[in-house]
C-alpha cells in the first residue's frame, strides 16, 4: 500500500512471511520535502531495492490519500524494474463533508 498523506508518503509491503515499511521520513527527508515529488520516488527507489532483497519482482499497488508523489512512486518502482500488476485506489471520498461556517457579512 502507498499511503499518501499532505505532510508523509508511507509505503508498506506485506507478504504471508514479511512486512517491509519505508516512509520518507526514514530516508532523512525533513519538514515540507518529506511531502514532495523527489522524496517519494527516493522513496520508493529505496522499497524497490527491499524488495528485489526478498525476491519480490511483481507487485500489486494499492493507494491511499491524495499528493504529489503518487506518479513518483510509480515512476521510482519502475526505475528499479519493479512490475506492477495493477493499480488499486482506495482513497476515502467525502461524501458531502461538515457544513461550512456561516457567510460573513458586511
Amino acid at each position: 500500500t502507498v499511503n499518501c498523506t499532505s505532510r508523509n508518503t508511507i509505503l508498506q509491503a506485506t507478504a504471508p512471511n514479511c512486512t517491509i515499511t519505508v516512509s520518507t521520513g526514514l530516508l532523512g527527508f525533513v519538514g515540507a520535502k518529506r511531502s514532495s515529488p523527489h522524496a517519494a520516488q527516493q522513496t520508493a527507489e529505496f522499497m524497490a531495492e527491499k524488495l528485489v532483497e526478498h525476491r519480490f519482482t511483481n507487485i500489486m499497488l494499492i493507494f491511499k490519500g491524495f499528493n504529489k508523489g503518487r506518479k513518483s512512486v510509480i515512476k521510482g518502482l519502475k526505475k528499479q524494474q519493479i512490475n506492477i500488476l495493477k493499480l488499486v485506489d482506495k482513497s476515502t471520498v467525502a461524501h458531502n463533508g461538515c457544513r461550512l461556517p456561516k457567510k460573513r457579512r458586511l
